[in-house]
């Protein structure tokens, strides 16, 4: 394998037949067996040759050298990485504690891996040497891999500890600057949704407003701010995102030529941006960002409606324009009928029924098998 496409094929491959084998590897020696070791093998690794992999490989300060790591991989007969594996389904987070303490007992190994056979946590010793960081630099989700191509990022994070490309001290440096942007990413999203009042001084004194008392800070300026976030860097992002990726326009049915002659009014033109942007604004990852792009709305005879990809199967929700100042958004179960004035109401309903959507029908609307309402609701 020579070129990051080929790189890029091979995982496809490899996510395409874990999703269809994971059913059956109830027991950590399956899920070994059936979806690590061809990743491993992906990443360049010869499986069957024992100078190379190795499985149950001592990790242990102790001399009785109890403990073992479920694989490393050998460069010169010394571990460089070490590969910590659990059952399908297992909580990884719980889990990184133990592949920490395998990575400092191994002096020589330089990456450590943390999998369920279909999510892989890759870590490294960035803050401190020989002292497993806490939180993964990069992260390959093959079930949503399924859905949606390896991010470019992610792809180009994992080509680097392919056998052919790893350097350590390479991987190091990208690591430690995916793990920075990581975390600025969340202090200024946090930022966003509920600005400090440390940060709302530093932008009020930029525009000229000083020595303000905290409680007018809190009571007027901090949503001011929140509003000039989301109209400053979400909604231009998810515009120039829109016209990048602009879909082709459907074609008419006999049902749209009967109403063509429909009007679409201002207010329901308006409900359709807000949920665009308030969506780009919820998203948790670029992933759902991405899929904000797949929103549409069809006008009909006395509703407004809003989906996501397909009309009928991605349908967000029914909008009913009001005359009193009150509109009607009507949501699938168990949201139901919300009659309100102000659209953040929706906010809630409007992020679970799109994150709902995304996985009935994928990121980029491919199929996947259903998922239980209440895990649904429960993950969303």
């Amino acid at each position: 394998m020579d070129t990051l496409g080929d790189f890029q094929s091979i995982l496809a491959l490899i996510a395409e037949r874990s999703a269809s084998v994971k059913a059956v590897c109830a027991s950590e020696e399956s899920t070994k067996l059936y979806l690590v070791l061809p990743v491993i093998g992906a990443l360049g690794y010869d499986c069957t040759d024992p100078f190379v992999v190795q499985p149950e490989y001592p990790a242990d300060f102790r001399k009785e050298a109890s403990e073992r790591v479920d694989y490393v991989i050998l460069r010169d007969e010394k571990p460089i990485i070490a590969v910590e594996c659990k059952r399908v389904g297992a909580d990884l987070t719980s889990n990184r504690g133990q592949l920490r303490a395998y990575f400092s007992a191994l002096q020589t190994v330089r990456l450590g891996i943390l999998t369920d056979g279909i999510r892989f946590e890759f870590f490294v010793d960035c803050e401190n040497s020989n002292i497993m960081d806490p939180e993964p630099f990069v992260t390959l989700d093959l079930e949503a891999a399924t859905r949606a191509p390896i991010p470019a990022d992610v792809l180009t994070a994992l080509f680097l500890l392919h056998k052919n490309n790893f350097q350590p001290d390479t991987i190091s440096e990208v690591a430690e600057e995916r793990l920075v942007a990581k975390r600025l990413r969340t202090v200024l999203m946090q930022e966003v949704r509920e600005p400090s009042d440390e940060f709302c001084r530093l932008v009020l004194q930029r525009v000229g407003l000083k020595n303000l008392r905290r409680t007018s800070i809190q009571s007027r300026y901090s949503s001011l701010i929140r509003s000039a976030f989301e109209d400053a860097f979400v909604l231009p992002v998810f515009e120039k995102l829109r016209a990048t990726h602009a879909r082709p326009v459907e074609t008419l049915t006999s049902e749209d030529e009967a109403t063509r002659r429909i009007v679409t009014t201002d207010r329901e033109l308006a409900v359709y941006r807000y949920v665009c942007r308030r969506l780009a604004f919820l998203a948790t990852d670029e992933a759902q960002f991405s899929a904000v792009e797949r929103v549409q709305y069809r006008d009909y005879v006395g509703k407004f409606a809003v989906y996501y990809d397909r009309i009928q199967k991605g349908r967000l929700f029914d909008f009913v324009e009001g005359s009193n100042g009150y509109d009607k958004f009507i949501f699938p179960e168990p949201f139901g009928e919300i009659v309100t004035n102000t659209m953040k109401d929706i906010d809630e309903a409007l992020r679970v029924m799109f994150t709902r959507r995304i996985r009935e029908l994928g990121i980029l609307g491919a199929s996947e098998p259903a998922i239980s309402e209440k895990r649904m609701l429960e993950s969303a």
